[in-house]
């Protein structure tokens, strides 16, 4: 129950709270002018109209920008892209184990045979730890897995990028689908 001594300053509180309103909304329709307070007393400055503009103006002619491309269309890319293999890591980890270093040593002869080709390793991590945290160890485990190929002879121009824990290939909450994501992903641009 709300007693009498509490109504009347909410009332004034209400009331001039909609007076305040409506002084805006009032203000909001008025024309200011600019003023120029270089000065000790403010003058008004009337403005011109803007010169140069007319209500139909002639029709712009864009001519077209030439750009280098450096990689093709994703639409492009992903049609010419192949996966070649998946290198996985121990938890908090991001030196190569035996069994990844084996893997690479097996695809060291495809990558070989096609020296033009663009490789791109992107580091993963899974969904332990922060954002930032997955960001770096992914950055450092396709780093270490490019220090791994270019000691074997790989001479293939290389992209590393770190995609942190934003793309699991598994969602599971246990250690199998965790070792999953935790891997340097390496795919060939190329024939």
């Amino acid at each position: 129950m709300v007693t009498r001594t509490r109504q009347t300053p909410m009332r004034w509180a209400t009331m001039a709270g909609l007076a305040g309103l409506l002084l805006l909304e009032g203000c909001a329709q008025l024309s200011l002018t600019v003023s120029s307070f270089a000065g000790p007393s403010p003058k008004a400055v009337v403005s011109e109209p803007v010169k140069g503009f007319t209500k139909a103006p002639p029709e712009e002619i864009v001519k077209p920008l030439i750009v280098a491309k450096a990689e093709p269309p994703a639409k492009e890319r992903e049609a010419v892209m192949r996966d070649v293999l998946d290198v996985y890591f121990s938890f908090d980890r991001w030196s190569l184990s035996p069994e990844g270093k084996k893997n690479l040593d097996q695809a060291i002869e495809t990558l070989k045979q096609t020296p033009s080709a663009k490789l791109f390793l992107e580091g993963h991590g899974d969904e332990r730890g922060s954002r930032e945290y997955n960001l770096v160890l992914g950055e450092r485990r396709a780093q270490e897995t490019r220090r791994y190929l270019q000691a074997l002879g790989v001479m293939n121009p290389v992209s590393v990028t770190s995609v942190g824990k934003e793309r699991p290939v598994c969602t599971g909450q246990d250690e199998a689908c965790y070792w999953k994501n935790r891997r340097t992903h390496l795919a060939v641009l190329g024939k």
